[in-house]
């Protein structure tokens, strides 16, 4: 037997290079189906696990910026199809797959159907977000569409009563199977006729369709094109609660709001009625406020208007003060006159002889 021999002396770093660049050349994007165990995402946002079948495991990792592009989001135990490629790391010397995509095993037909219907939908324009209506801040009446067993009905009455109580009326239908799709168009139908008639007693402001988590099967009849359709014509502001945080359906694309948990759509149907309180006080307190410091300002306008204004009360003093030293100068000029007229008719009755006067009235008597 022949052997090659190579007298090149390799360090170490220089090695696990090699071997690294051998491996992801010779292999590229590859597919690996296995079983998730040792399932962890630390601080970094990375996720590590392992991949296993009935002899061996393989180490895998998911950076962290791949992560909002996986089709499915690695649980523990699940079956799944991983797309990547092959690296090493040195530090440990392991191999280990790089993850571009995950799929779980055997739903490939369905991820491959979904997202067709899902270019085709959006292609019509469909999930666009200026079709989107706003969701009332205070709505008269909730309605929602689920199962009328299990905990998402009572998770959903008990958050509502607690952060803003009203009245809530259920549509119930089957979350999951062939018959779901169909009922819970017709119960959007049913609340958006009751909406037009302006029914009293069955006329909602906002509509949460919700569920429980479960595999894709299960989510099925969410991913229904009649189903994505109603909703886009509701006239009613629909929010969706499907599933997990992980979980997405098209119904959660053409809905007005997508929220996480059926927990969290309960907070997001109605506002926190303490919240709204405080804010009306801290309103009022602020209006107060403003119209104080608004009649303040205008008081002291007004004060400087007025002490540019004339002092009428001054002027009308001074008037009356001439009138007085007029009255004073006519006493003075008529107190001299008659002085004036009592020196002369003293004059002439000076001149006056009496005697003569007396004779001349006799002599005209006789």
């Amino acid at each position: 037997m022949n052997y090659i021999i190579n007298n090149e002396f390799y360090t170490v770093s220089k090695l696990n290079a090699s071997i690294k660049n051998i491996l992801e050349n010779s292999f590229g994007y590859i597919k690996v189906k296995g079983e998730i165990s040792s399932l962890s995402q630390p601080s970094s946002g990375h996720i590590y696990f392992s991949l296993k079948d009935e002899k061996d495991v393989i180490s895998a990792v998911c950076w962290r910026s791949n992560i909002s592009r996986l089709s499915f989001f690695p649980k523990e135990g699940k079956n799944v199809l991983i797309k990547g490629k092959i690296s090493t790391y040195s530090k440990q010397s392991k191999i280990q797959i790089l993850v571009n995509d995950i799929e779980l095993e055997g739903e490939g037909d369905l991820l491959k159907l979904l997202e067709e219907r899902k270019k085709r939908l959006l292609k019509e324009g469909i999930f666009d977000k200026s079709l989107k209506k706003s969701i009332p801040l205070i709505p008269n009446r909730i309605g929602v569409i689920t199962s009328e067993t299990g905990s998402v009905i009572k998770d959903i009455i008990h958050r509502i009563s607690e952060r803003y109580p009203l009245e809530i009326i259920l549509y119930p239908v089957v979350v999951q199977g062939k018959n779901s799709a169909e009922q819970i168009i017709n119960a959007i139908e049913r609340f958006n006729i009751w909406h037009k008639k302006k029914d009293v007693e069955k006329n909602v402001s906002t509509i949460i369709i919700a569920r429980g988590g479960g595999s894709l099967e299960d989510l099925m009849p969410f991913n229904d094109e009649n189903l994505v359709r109603s909703i886009s014509e509701s006239i009613i502001p629909i929010i969706s609660a499907i599933g997990h945080d992980t979980d997405w359906t098209l119904c959660d694309n053409v809905c007005d709001l997508r929220a996480p948990t059926p927990t969290a759509a309960a907070e997001f149907s109605v506002p926190v009625k303490t919240d709204l309180i405080y804010k009306l006080h801290e309103k009022f307190n602020f209006l107060t406020k403003l119209i104080l410091n608004k009649l303040e300002t205008l008081d002291l306008k007004l004060e400087k208007k007025k002490s540019s204004l004339p002092n009428v009360s001054d002027g009308i003093q001074h008037k009356f003060q001439e009138i007085d030293w007029i009255e004073e100068k006519l006493i003075s000029i008529f107190k001299g006159l008659i002085v004036e007229k009592k020196f002369k008719l003293n004059s002439l009755s000076k001149n006056i002889n009496s005697e003569f006067i007396y004779s001349k009235i006799k002599e005209l008597k006789k």
